[in-house]
């Protein structure tokens, strides 16, 4: 009889988590993210002052860096 009710019984054995769909969903945001964090650090790092991606462009003095 306890085997019938073993599903229930506090002692059971209880399953880990696995990884399922949004754990690779997740897994590929993040990624997408990182590579859009270093695309947009790039591009900035080209038109900041001096070649620094936190600078601002003085208004009227913008200097832009040729490949």
């Amino acid at each position: 009889m306890a085997q019938q009710f073993g599903m229930q019984m506090p002692a059971a054995r209880k399953r880990g988590s696995s990884l399922n769909v949004y754990t690779g969903l997740a897994a590929a945001a993040m990624l997408a993210l990182a590579v859009a964090c270093a695309v947009a650090f790039n591009a900035a790092s080209r038109v900041g002052k001096g070649g620094s991606p936190f600078s601002f462009q003085e208004k009227g003095k913008i200097e832009l860096k040729s490949r």
